[in-house]
């Protein structure tokens, strides 16, 4: 019988003979801590009288199932699906189940708040969780209306999809009843229930729309309205407007909730988000602000294209997310103040797409979705930031007046419909008059980054020729993929203190070498920059004296776009084994003194803490954290005081140092010696996970901290700090707790953060071989999100040793070599991070 993994066959099966007319769903969510009642009255058709099937659903136990009006036999229920048989033309199938609550983030989450002890709801029903909730067809390509019906605690707040259609008193508890949707998808359905506090607007545009924002009461002295509402009446203004339709829903509420494994999610008019994505109780620097600005419009894009109109089945989850992607960036750089975000696009999401793409795992952007736990080790930067740009050149290719008019078709041909790729390209075709068959086979079912480098004849100072050189992807292995892209290429100068652009040309570039005829005779540039502007994908590489610019002035181009670029590609290389370690702290460092961009900054930083840890040897390594500990002690320093740059770079120097005296100045931060440096809750847990790891603090002060801080974001850091101890019960706590109890997911990712500290290689060494030893176990014990934590989070990344490599080897040979093609597929990404950066250290010695 089917299970949890649904595969795409069965789903088209169902399909091609049921068509669901509607749901109308009662919860009971106050029957205790474990369980709710659960009931589901399906309304469908079947175009095959007799005809079997199965519907998900998953739970404790059936209470009642009759299927027009007779008994089904559950006798055998196990947990995760019912068989019907013998269908009619129009059925009625009623089913009560006793639903368990997740501690995973998959399906109906319970958590409780310590600050206060109240009890906190929320729904994932992304991908296939939504049957954990009530009984369903769950696969997108089965949309029906929803009606819900939920009786909770009197004192609590209920949000769903639709507006409240009554609220009725029956003593200490209140039954909601919402108003029905129209046709959605299952995992689109949604509850939130909790004593959440909230706030109200409306947005005018096309049509009024009632905004909300839910967040819990022990969070609402943090949250800032303004801004957010701000943000989403934008959103909404430049979507109206640039997909020529209204906003589809009735309500436009977003609610920030605990336990969240994702940034947020897309539920028709009722879009939930991480906690801390959308409530900051710190200062947070800007970047923090414009990542907020983009998963609202991420979210809201959805609204149009994912929940109005929805993929037929999960093959064309890169659209999905593709599309949501490429359109909050538009937003934010067209329709809010972020008008430089394509920046933070290239340096962050692109670098993503890049590491992704270059793993011995890379897949085409168009994934071979055979069932449920292949749509979930998808979702990666190929399925979004892969897909944004590949995107993006698609709107170049067409145009983007042809684009947006391809897309207004599309929306207001298949509202409320399920379509596949070809369902857009059909309206693309028609608006651009080109046909699009070459270039998504060669964009979208081809794998891999191309790369770009200049070849140059000079003559006088001038040039006699430039020509662009395209490589096929290194990976996958023999490809000889040559993409056609629509890129620019610039030529910058050195002014003064600054690099200023001279001239820009845009061009297509199709195989092996394109000539770009409109830079003859031009100046030698002191940088010359392929895919300036960053209109198309593939990695880039410089000419020597463009190197020796990029070496003096990285941090000084005048568009931020331009930097984020070179800095992505002076990653890309030190990536690849062309540079040091050595190499790249000095270029990194030089041009941090002049990078302004805090995005830019943020994951400069980063990088260059895997360089230090992951990329130097071992006999190198603690003189390199010394230097960068003092780089960046320099950069704290001479920042503006109170600045966003400040609290990166302090933040980045107390993980970064090694010597007695620079773990002495984190205390001193913690302690407030820098000027305006705002030392608030968060920074200090920081602070003191970086004491921590260096054995500068004692349990003692950190149980006076968690007693100042007895909140859901204090007790995560003090777990992190418990596990980030230096010694090997701390280590040991932690990888137990995660192997052998049910814990929350935000739990999880406390312990693996505090279990994973970098300088502490040699404490992770004991648990290698435990590690392999559980993998099988843990993957077929626990559901997908627990277990793909434990296999990427316990993966021992810091201990950098061949003997991990072959480790690993013997893994996937023996014990591993029959599991689970995702299980491997997560095993082998983790250990490829370990042979890069093997390779990379071989030019440190």
């Amino acid at each position: 019988m089917p299970g949890l993994n649904l595969s795409r066959a069965e789903a088209r099966d169902r399909a091609d003979h049921l068509y669901v007319n509607s749901y109308a769903v009662t919860l009971d969510v106050t029957k205790g801590e474990e369980t709710f009642y659960a009931k589901s009255e399906v309304s469908f058709t079947c175009n095959k009288p007799g005809f079997s099937t199965f519907i998900d659903a998953v739970g404790r136990s059936v209470i009642s199932a009759t299927l027009n009006g007779v008994p089904v036999d559950t006798s055998n229920f196990d947990g995760e699906s019912i068989h019907l048989t013998n269908l009619a033309a129009d059925n009625l199938l009623i089913i009560e189940i006793d639903g368990e609550y997740s501690q995973s983030g998959e399906g109906l989450q319970r958590s409780v708040d310590p600050s206060d002890g109240e009890v906190y709801l929320y729904s994932q029903g992304e991908t296939a969780h939504i049957r954990k909730m009530f009984p369903c067809f769950d696969q997108p390509s089965l949309k029906a209306t929803f009606s819900l019906t939920v009786t909770t605690p009197g004192h609590w707040q209920a949000v769903s999809n639709n507006p409240v259609e009554s609220k009725v008193v029956k003593g200490d508890f209140v039954e909601w009843k919402f108003l029905t949707t129209p046709r959605i998808t299952t995992y689109l359905d949604c509850l939130i229930a909790g004593p959440y506090s909230h706030v109200h607007d409306v947005y005018k545009g096309q049509k009024e729309i009632p905004l909300g924002i839910y967040c819990r009461k022990s969070m609402m002295a943090h949250l800032d309205p303004d801004n957010i509402f701000l943000i989403t009446k934008q959103g909404f203004e430049y979507f109206e407007k640039t997909f020529g339709l209204a906003y589809p829903f009735e309500k436009y509420d977003q609610i920030a909730v605990v336990d969240f494994n994702f940034g947020a999610m897309e539920n028709a008019g009722a879009v939930t988000f991480r906690e801390e994505s959308l409530v900051f109780r710190s200062h947070m620097p800007d970047k923090a602000y414009l990542w907020r600005a983009n998963i609202i419009l991420h979210e809201m894009a959805h609204m149009w294209f994912g929940d109005m109109v929805t993929m037929y089945w999960w093959d064309d989850l890169w659209l999905n997310e593709s599309f949501a992607e490429w359109a909050s960036y538009l937003a934010l750089s067209e329709g809010t103040r972020f008008n430089g975000a394509w920046s933070e696009f290239s340096i962050a999401r692109k670098n993503w797409a890049y590491r992704q793409d270059q793993l011995s795992s890379t897949h085409p952007v168009i994934a071979d979705m055979v069932d449920m736990e292949a749509v979930n080790a998808n979702f990666d930067g190929i399925t979004y930031a892969k897909g944004a740009s590949v995107l993006q050149q698609l709107v170049e290719h067409v145009g983007r007046p042809q684009f947006i008019a391809g897309l207004q078709k599309y929306f207001a041909k298949h509202a409320w419909g399920n379509t596949t790729l070809n369902d857009l390209l059909v309206e693309l075709e028609a608006t651009s008059g080109r046909k699009l068959d070459t270039w998504v086979n060669t964009w979208l079912q081809t794998a891999g980054v191309n790369t770009f480098r200049p070849v140059l004849e000079m003559h006088d100072g001038t040039y006699k020729s430039i020509s662009i050189s395209q490589e096929a992807p290194l990976v996958p292995a023999g490809s000889t993929e040559l993409r056609p892209h629509r890129l620019a290429v610039g030529l910058y100068d050195i002014s003064g203190d600054s690099i200023k652009l001279r001239k820009s040309v845009e061009l297509d570039v199709a195989g092996a070498s394109t000539v770009v005829t409109e830079l003859a005779g031009e100046k030698v540039a002191d940088l010359l920059l392929i895919n300036d502007r960053d209109l198309s994908y593939g990695k880039l590489r410089f000419d020597d004296r463009s190197i020796a610019t990029l070496k003096t002035h990285l941090g000084k181009f005048n568009d931020a776009l331009a930097r984020a670029l070179c800095w992505t590609a002076i990653w890309d290389i030190h990536r690849d084994a062309e540079i040091s370690s050595v190499d790249f702290i000095e270029i990194a460092l030089n041009g941090l003194t002049g990078e302004g961009d805090d995005a830019i900054v943020n994951t400069v930083l980063g990088q260059l803490s895997t360089s230090v840890e992951a990329y130097s040897t071992e006999s190198n390594r603690n003189q390199y954290r010394e230097k960068l500990a003092n780089g960046l002690w320099e950069l704290t320093q001479n920042s503006k005081p109170g600045s966003d740059l400040q609290l990166l770079f302090s933040r980045a120097f107390a993980i970064s140092a090694e010597t007695n005296a620079q773990t002495e100045n984190i205390r001193a931060l913690l302690n407030g010696i820098a000027p305006e440096l705002k030392v608030d809750t968060d920074l200090r847990w920081y602070f003191l996970t970086a004491l921590t790891e260096r054995g500068a603090t004692t349990k003692a002060e950190l149980d006076a901290e968690l007693a100042h801080d007895n909140t859901t974001a204090g007790n995560l850091a003090y777990e992190t700090c418990l596990a980030a101890m230096p010694n090997h019960e701390a280590k040991a706590h932690a990888f137990n707790k995660l192997l052998n109890e049910e814990i929350a997911t935000s739990v999880r990712s406390a312990l693996v953060a505090g279990f994973q500290r970098p300088i502490q290689g040699a404490l992770l060494e004991p648990f290698v071989h435990l590690y392999f030893d559980n993998l099988t176990s843990v993957w077929e014990s626990k559901s997908y999100e627990p277990a793909a934590k434990f296999v990427t989070g316990f993966y021992p990344s810091w201990v950098i040793k061949q003997s991990t490599v072959d480790l690993t080897n013997a893994w996937l040979n023996g014990p591993g070599k029959d599991s689970p093609a995702v299980l491997r597929k997560l095993v082998k990404e983790s250990q490829d991070g370990l042979i890069r950066a093997l390779k990379v250290q071989i030019l440190d010695k």
